[in-house]
């Protein structure tokens, strides 16, 4: 089984040999040119001879580094399965939740595609951006640094709430449905954001994310500044429903609003 952490341990001792010849390289550079401007040619020899050496042990030592780095066949360990389990292992390690299968994985908010066959090059998507690593353990602490950065970010219930109530009562105008009726949330989604570039910008996982953390301030943030009560209809699979995750974990899966105020 091919695992990137011990090639890492591999490379890690060569990549050292290599700044450590290349420092020498430089520190003997700089006496050179310092001796030049002097005049001490005696010292410029002496140094040129050494800087020889040098370079050709850099070149030694950065040809080894080469040959680590080309025996490891990343195609392989994408096609293989090997890189997929252990960015899982590795999430699992991290508390990272992980819902999915076959390389295409929710790691809420983010949509996660794992790449690697013989019509696609070995690459990860977090979303639509991809991630230049092909390590496990880097991929999944990005993520997490990812959702701690999304979670401490500011978050206002009221204002969301206001601007899921237009979208649900334009869903209900465009459905010709009185207001207080149950709309999907996913037809609100597509009022909320009504450009494709929008749609965009602001995909359903962010979505989803907002409507995790409306869900979760609980029903009194449910109100709208007029008054106006609202209430979320949930599913008990992801068939029907927008799956959102807790900050402690906790799954659920909303499937509709409705305005309580009229029956």
């Amino acid at each position: 089984m091919a695992n990137y952490e011990a090639l890492l341990g591999e490379l890690s001792p060569l990549s050292k040999n290599v700044k450590d010849a290349a420092n020498t390289a430089v520190r003997l550079q700089k006496a050179i040119q310092k001796n030049t401007e002097t005049g001490n040619l005696t010292e410029v020899k002496k140094s040129l001879a050494a800087l020889g050496e040098a370079i050709a042990l850099l070149q030694e030592r950065t040809d080894a580094l080469q040959d680590a780095v080309d025996a490891f066949d990343e195609q392989e360990y994408f096609v293989s399965g090997d890189f997929t389990q252990q960015l899982l292992e590795a999430c699992a390690e991290k508390k990272v939740d992980v819902k999915g299968e076959k390389g295409v994985y929710e790691m809420f908010p983010y949509k996660v595609r794992i790449l690697g066959d013989s019509e696609h090059p070995a690459e990860v998507y977090v979303d639509r951006k991809k991630v230049a690593s092909y390590r496990p353990e880097y991929v999944a602490e990005t993520i997490r640094q990812g959702q701690i950065r999304l979670n401490k970010a500011t978050f206002n219930p009221s204002s969301f709430m206001e601007e899921l109530a237009a979208a649900y009562e334009i869903t209900c105008l465009r459905n010709g449905a009185r207001i207080g009726s149950t709309q999907a949330l996913g037809k609100i989604y597509k009022n909320l954001a009504l450009m494709a570039r929008a749609r965009k910008e602001y995909d359903m996982q962010a979505f989803a994310f907002d409507l995790s953390r409306l869900f979760e301030a609980g029903t009194e943030a449910w109100k709208t500044k007029d008054g106006a009560r609202y209430d979320f209809g949930t599913s008990r699979d992801g068939k029907t429903g927008i799956r959102v995750l807790s900050r402690t974990g906790v799954e659920s899966f909303i499937s509709t609003l409705r305005m309580m105020n009229d029956d």
